[in-house]
């Protein structure tokens, strides 16, 4: 992996930049005690968060990875999870330990930064808000800003068009073999935290190009590199 070039850097979201699970946990435990269903632990949310919302709520009606209530049902319940989910994105959830500080120090130091999340972008833009970082990130990309979502690579690829990126200056940072099959389809080297969302897989088999303890390893990988 060869990290001297890079002058651009998409970051994941949940599992990397921030733990939602906390706020994904409570609007979901919202919708299905309306709905006279069992509520579900922050555990369980954690491992079936990574594939967007549809998939989520799904696997929490059905309390199964790959669940499939009627689609009635479904779509009456994500729009109601939107609705809970969209009043509180950042009450409980929190930034993970040097999150903040890199993705500064980063655009300090002149890197375009983008946020490509599965996650809709009026969820994702009020956490980095909340994170205090908007001013360090050029650009978001959420779920609904692509035909396709990860791990197709049309949303890093929508990502590098806006930041202005040829593909041999790009690295990507996630915590998921979603992120990693992205990268990999995007031509793209990819940097995995051994925190987040990995839905079971373990950490040696995400298939990254390096695994970091931290987001400031990030920095020091590219010091290293410079």
């Amino acid at each position: 992996m060869d990290l001297s070039l890079t002058r651009a850097i998409l970051f994941d979201l949940d599992g990397t930049l921030v733990d939602s699970a906390p706020d994904l946990t409570v609007a979901i435990n919202q919708v299905l005690a309306e709905r006279d269903h069992a509520p579900v632990t922050e555990e369980q949310v954690r491992g079936w968060v990574g594939n967007g919302a549809r998939r989520l709520v799904a696997r929490a009606l059905t309390g199964a990875d790959d669940g499939n209530p009627p689609e009635e049902e479904l779509d009456a319940a994500l729009e109601r999870f939107f609705e809970c989910y969209g009043e509180a994105v950042y009450v409980h959830s929190r930034p993970y330990p040097e999150a903040v500080e890199t993705l500064q120090a980063l655009a300090q130091a002149g890197m375009r930064l983008a946020v490509v999340t599965n996650k809709p972008r009026r969820f994702a833009e009020p956490i980095l808000q909340g994170m205090g970082v908007t001013d360090a990130i050029d650009v978001v990309v959420g779920g609904e800003c692509t035909e396709a979502r990860k791990p197709d690579p049309e949303p890093l690829r929508l990502a590098m068009e806006r930041l202005g990126a040829a593909s041999r200056t790009v690295l990507m940072v996630g915590d998921s073999r979603t992120d990693v099959e992205a990268a990999r389809n995007a031509g793209i080297p990819v940097v995995c935290v051994p925190y987040g969302y990995r839905r079971g897989v373990a950490l040696e088999d995400l298939g990254a190009d390096a695994i970091v303890d931290d987001l400031s390893g990030v920095v020091a990988l590219l010091r290293e590199a410079a």
